[in-house]
């Protein structure tokens, strides 16, 4: 599945995704812009780094929506929004875990002054920062209409949830 960051705007971006057997689904606007690190850009590397499988970007492969994707072509919608809902419902603990994946791996990265706890470990958090790392320099060159595209392929089987 590919997944499309666009900079719509001074300070905001669309999310799109696409791929063989999905629906075509794209949130506009999306939440959580950042000049070097969209949030769900932080969400994608996350989820793909630390093989969360069920999180935001796994669940759309799945079929859903995770709550927020939506299409201008479904033959179904309400059937659509109903599955998006009842995914987002039964894997909330992925859902969970990527978020507070995205803000300890975030903190780390800029440097903040409070820094969360995690059991996560030190490589897997440098594995994310570095990929991190990788897409601010494309992002920050992107100018308005421009876009980024990452791929989403679960590389290996969802790990404990180490909070």
């Amino acid at each position: 599945m590919n997944v499309t960051f666009t900079r719509t705007r001074e300070r905001g971006y669309r999310v799109s995704v696409e791929g063989p057997g999905i629906e075509p689904l794209y949130m506009d606007p999306a939440p959580g812009y950042d000049d070097r690190l969209p949030h769900d850009a932080a969400h994608l590397i996350v989820e793909h780094e630390l093989g969360i499988l069920l999180g935001i970007f796994g669940q759309i492969a799945a079929g859903g929506t995770a709550k927020s994707f939506r299409s201008e072509n479904l033959r179904k919608p309400r059937e659509k929004k109903r599955q998006g809902k009842s995914m987002a419902h039964a894997h909330r603990d992925d859902m969970l875990f990527s978020e507070h994946a995205v803000y300890a791996a975030q903190s780390r990265w800029e440097n903040q002054d409070i820094i969360p706890e995690t059991r996560i470990s030190d490589a897997d958090i440098a594995r994310v920062i570095a990929a991190f790392e990788d897409f601010a320099a494309k992002w920050q060159d992107t100018q308005i209409g421009g876009s980024v595209t990452l791929e989403w392929k679960p590389l290996v089987k969802s790990r404990s949830r180490g909070r």
